[in-house]
């Protein structure tokens, strides 16, 4: 039985689970809450479904908690938008949808306004202006201020347009350039209003054909690559490297957007045609590339070039990586030769339909630095569905390529979700599983996905992941959510992660679990010499020993609290206790009870 529970209580709450699960939820025992919004669930409360769903949400169990809201979603509103959301932040857009406006049927004024705002976001802007005006209608003031953000974007666009005319119109092209690269940098908003991306791409185009400049072609195409119209924003950089050929601004960019997706050979090439119009930006992405692929010779050479070509405001430390080219020239030596008679026949297995060959192909091209050639025979025995395969390609273009997180994080995910249900069925988990599972979440975080991160790096501190523990830990204290921050911070201190010790011995002492906090609060204060903070772990210990009743030893510890808090208060920059306190009520408490002693001993003789 939970703490906070009394006989009483739990006998009512057989009449009433919903209202019981209320109380607990109040008092901020989800743990003993769970059960009874499960069991209020089952026999039909909306509410409780709804609230046991956003629970498992927040503590990463998205299929338990869909299953929760699908429960209700059909009869409930917010339950229809708790789903609409989660399916949403899964990619699964048309789903969504279709929940948003089963949701707005039921009446959800949120769901009315997050339909609108997933059809802008897909380009339909006029369904998106009539959602949100029902809405208005209907009393949410959030849709107002949505219209109210979208009708500041089209002003915006519109003014760009009035700008350009205007600066075409009376040949000033300086002020052309600067209105479209103003309106290049709103990213966000096309994202948000998909449909105003078109009306940009013709502004592009307008200026570029009426200054004769290769620069709105160019931020055209980067718009395009932000807003996922990648294969639009290729044709437009390759047009603009086509339009003028001696400027080297769109080979540069299309170089970089080419490196940052794991297109080893389209980067190169694009790259070298920027270097050879003498652009030093270009020299040093090639010189890069190239120490990448333990082309030793040739990165030392572009690190060169670029020294001679760079400008007097470029300050890259060109000593410093020539010397990194050197080092890393002696460790590794020169990537081995491939066979060419074993290559020809993996060529020939691979081309006959072997995934096996097309994998052992590119292990060996992979280790002879012809990464573009390895990527793609991973790449095809990926598609056949060899995960590991799908794997070693990530491998290759994050690790070796240094291709942006983003692009390539879908090629770990088959993998690390085979490694978790491996990890979660044996009795020991591998932990190399456990490494990929937690890894999959870190990507996903670095990309700026923190809602599917959250999904791997709770799977990944189930299974024992120490830092993956540590960020659970403090996310869930961000929802509120203390009992599930206390366990992910236990977790993290017993895999390593002393730091977490004081977090989660704090929260122990706080409710009284003094014993369950001791051997937490001594692995942080352990840690104290890499973590300076991590001092304040005697103030708490002494607590922790004072709650026990072993008074001596929490003196001792608190005396040492009013010791270190110099160290504490200069870590923290404050300190929100003052050990002083605690360590007078504590002696107090040893005086009294030896004058007890000596009392009782008086009486009995």
């Amino acid at each position: 039985m939970s703490e906070f529970a009394s006989p009483t209580t739990t006998e009512n709450s057989v009449h009433d689970p919903a209202a019981y699960a209320r109380q607990l939820m109040d008092r901020g025992d989800i743990d003993a809450a769970l059960p009874w919004l499960e069991r209020a669930g089952r026999a039909g409360d909306a509410s409780c479904a709804r609230t046991l769903a956003a629970v498992l949400r927040d503590r990463g169990d998205y299929e338990r908690a869909e299953r929760w809201y699908r429960a209700a979603a059909d009869r409930d509103g917010g339950c229809a938008f708790g789903l609409a959301v989660l399916l949403e932040k899964s990619g699964d857009t048309a789903g969504a949808a279709r929940w948003y406006a089963r949701g707005a049927e039921l009446g959800s004024a949120q769901c009315r306004t997050a339909a609108a705002l997933l059809s802008a976001a897909q380009g339909r802007q006029d369904e998106a202006e009539r959602l949100l005006g029902e809405a208005l209608a209907a009393g949410d003031r959030t849709a107002g201020q949505a219209l109210e953000a979208m009708e500041r974007f089209r002003s915006f666009v519109r003014r760009g347009e009035d700008t350009v005319a205007e600066a075409v119109a009376g040949g000033d092209h300086a002020m052309a350039l600067d209105a479209v690269a103003e309106l290049g940098r709103d990213v966000a908003g096309f994202r948000a209003y998909a449909s105003f991306q078109d009306d940009a791409v013709r502004l592009f185009d307008k200026v570029a054909d009426a200054a004769d400049d290769n620069r709105p072609l160019v931020w055209k195409g980067l718009l395009l690559e932000r807003v996922d119209r990648w294969d639009e924003a290729r044709r437009a950089l390759e047009e603009a490297a086509r339009r003028y050929p001696g400027r080297p601004y769109a080979p540069f960019t299309l170089g970089v957007l080419c490196r940052e997706r794991g297109l080893v050979g389209e980067a190169e090439h694009w790259l070298k045609r920027g270097a050879a119009l003498a652009d030093a930006s270009s020299m040093w992405e090639l010189a890069g590339l190239c120490l990448r692929q333990r082309r030793f010779a040739e990165a030392r050479d572009w690190y060169t070039a670029y020294g001679e070509h760079a400008g007097d405001d470029d300050h890259r430390d060109v000593e410093g990586a020539l010397e990194r080219v050197e080092a890393q020239r002696r460790t590794a030596g020169a990537a081995p030769a491939a066979d060419a008679g074993r290559l020809d026949g993996l060529r020939a297995a691979t081309e006959g339909g072997s995934p096996d060959a097309a994998v052992e192909l590119a292990g060996l091209l992979e280790e002879a630095g012809r990464f573009a050639e390895a990527a793609r025979w991973y790449g095809m025995a990926a598609e056949t569905g060899d995960v590991e395969a799908g794997l070693a390609l990530g491998e290759l273009l994050y690790g070796r390529c240094e291709a942006e997180p983003r692009h390539v994080v879908g090629w770990f995910l088959p993998a690390a979700a085979a490694a978790y249900e491996r990890a979660r069925a044996a009795s020991e988990p591998d932990e190399a599983d456990v490494r990929l599972v937690e890894r999959a979440g870190h990507l996903l975080l670095i990309a700026n996905d923190a809602f599917n991160a959250e999904r791997w790096l709770r799977r990944a501190a189930r299974l024992g992941h120490g830092k993956a523990a540590w960020w659970c830990g403090d996310r869930s204290e961000e929802y509120g959510d203390v009992q599930e921050a206390e366990r992910m911070w236990a977790l993290a201190a017993r895999r390593g992660v002393a730091w977490c010790g004081w977090p989660a011995g704090r929260s122990m002492v706080r409710r009284g679990a003094y014993a369950e906090a001791e051997p937490l609060l001594r692995l942080a204060w352990d840690g104290r010499h890499d973590e300076p903070p991590l001092h304040e772990a005697a103030y708490w210990l002494g607590l922790s020993l004072r709650g026990q009743g072993r008074l001596e030893e929490a003196a001792r510890w608190l005396r040492t609290a009013v010791d270190v808090h110099h160290r504490v208060r200069t870590a923290m920059g404050t300190a929100r206790f003052d050990p002083r306190a605690a360590l007078a009520e504590v002696l107090d408490e040893v005086s009294r009870r030896d004058e007890q002693k000596g009392e009782a001993g008086r009486g009995d003789r």
